[in-house]
């Protein structure tokens, strides 16, 4: 190589992660961002909708707040009879088992 040229790899930006050139060159559309964002609150939302009563608490006390938890309330109930909740629950329990067994608790 002549002094002064630089092979690809010497010209390649430094980066910390693993995405490969190509990939960061292209990247999205706005329409899949959008359909990534919906389905990452709708996960939690279906699976894990036990939780997010809880949440609310940290809102305040205004007359939003009051029809959004109980908005939220029959959300809950709703995935509860449809037996989406379940699966957290078991992720939850098997969480428990472990912790308990790492620190030597009650297997209960």
């Amino acid at each position: 190589m002549a002094q002064g040229t630089l092979s690809p790899s010497e010209r390649a930006p430094l980066v910390t992660d693993a995405i490969p050139p190509s990939l960061r060159r292209r990247g999205i559309t706005q329409r899949q961002l959008l359909a990534a964002v919906l389905l990452g609150a709708l996960m939690p939302a279906l699976f894990a909708s036990h939780d997010t009563p809880v949440w609310t608490e940290h809102l305040g006390d205004s007359q939003f707040v009051h029809q959004l938890r109980g908005a939220i309330g029959s959300w809950d109930d709703t995935m509860e009879r449809l037996g989406l909740g379940r699966p957290h629950e078991i992720l939850r329990d098997a969480m428990v088992r472990v912790l308990n067994l790492q620190w030597g608790g009650d297997s209960d």
